[in-house]
């Protein structure tokens, strides 16, 4: 019913499932029956796009355009524009993108699996308030510091769901990883502690002087 419902993991599934190209169309900032709904999808969708450059995806193939209801000559304009832009990009994994398929679809799923998480989701869901009224302790941040610090959530998070995925696929040490993902050593180990405290990953063996940790399947 509004664009504000719009939900991130959905977008990222979607681009996961072959999608080329996705345009959101809502109404105009002021205009929304919902009050703040446009405003809200776009501060979703722009973050999608950052998370979407960070992961090799174009991010021009997502898009957040405004129109009202009267305006079917504005509408048809922006589907016509979006659409050749996506056919000047290719098909997703093509010439278009920083990374290539099939390796830009294992990326897409970890960028699901951090648009449906726990900290994407308060951060956002706490962004008109920290812009407006300030967090706890009556700090009140600009547009600049919210996305420096959505910028850092998402390079973390994409970071530790790219070590579950190598975990997944079997036990590896600190030193694996690192090699494995072009991560330094110091940062995976630890995202290794914290992802060993919540109880997602659990020491395998040591060999040698290194130890080796597996992923822990976590109960539905």
């Amino acid at each position: 019913m509004c664009t504000g419902r719009i939900d991130p993991a959905m977008v990222a599934r979607a681009f996961q499932k072959g999608l080329d190209g996705l345009m959101v169309v809502g109404c105009y900032f002021g205009d929304c029956h919902y009050i703040s709904g446009n405003v809200q999808a776009k501060a979703k969708i722009d973050m999608t796009r950052k998370l979407f450059k960070h992961i090799g995806v174009n991010e021009e193939r997502l898009a957040f355009r405004q129109c009202s209801s009267g305006e079917a000559s504005v509408f048809v304009k922006l589907v016509t524009e979006f659409d050749e832009k996506i056919r000047s990009l290719g098909p997703l994994g093509g010439d278009g993108d920083r990374v290539k398929a099939p390796e830009i679809f294992g990326k897409l799923e970890a960028a699901e699996a951090v648009l449906a998480g726990e900290k994407i989701r308060w951060v956002m869901g706490k962004r008109t308030p920290f812009l407006e009224t300030g967090n706890m302790y009556g700090e009140i941040f600009t547009e600049h510091e919210f996305n420096r610090a959505i910028d850092m959530i998402i390079v973390e998070e994409i970071e530790v769901q790219e070590i579950l995925g190598k975990l997944k696929e079997g036990a590896k040490s600190v030193k694996d990883l690192a090699r494995d993902l072009a991560i330094p050593s110091e940062r995976v180990f630890r995202y290794i502690t914290a992802l060993k405290r919540k109880g997602m990953v659990a020491l395998d063996n040591v060999a040698g002087r290194s130890p080796i940790f597996q992923f822990v399947p976590q109960e539905v």
